[in-house]
């Protein structure tokens, strides 16, 4: 009898070794959320709602909501954002390691005092690619 080429028999107690499957950190909100999964989800929400500089916001589990500018740099463990508040006028750069994010959110801008608070676009010389045209302001929303 004749064994196919293609088989090969350990000998008893060897066993085979199991092929590597990629490591994933097991959180939702990692590495490759910020570098492939965001920037492609915020200009895909402002294509949607017709907004040039949504609002995202990042939540941790301190109780922090970020309002987040751009995306200045990623590792395994955390994410180096820029941010604004309402209280400051300056951007403030935070490094917050991934395992306390719980919450991500985009919002269209809904006024100029919160505006400055937006995700830049590849427009202002950022990361999302422009929209077709600004959306309309608050008044005009409100007259239609």
């Amino acid at each position: 009898m004749t064994q196919p080429a293609r088989v090969i028999y350990l000998p008893p107690g060897v066993a085979p070794i199991q092929a590597a499957t990629p490591a994933t950190s097991g959180l939702p909100f990692d590495r490759a959320f910020f570098e492939q999964i965001l920037p492609p989800a915020v200009a895909a929400f402002c294509q949607q709602t017709n907004c040039s500089s949504p609002i995202v916001e990042v939540m941790t589990v301190d109780g922090t909501t970020h309002y987040i500018n751009g995306i200045s740099g990623v590792t395994d463990t955390w994410v180096a954002l820029h941010t604004s508040s309402m209280e400051h006028e300056e951007p403030v750069q935070v490094f917050i390691p991934y395992q306390t994010i719980f919450r991500v959110e985009i919002h269209p801008a809904e006024n100029e005092r919160r505006h400055r608070l937006g995700f830049l676009s590849e427009s202002h010389g950022h990361l999302l690619p422009p929209t077709e045209e600004p959306p309309p302001a608050p008044e005009a929303r409100a007259r239609k």
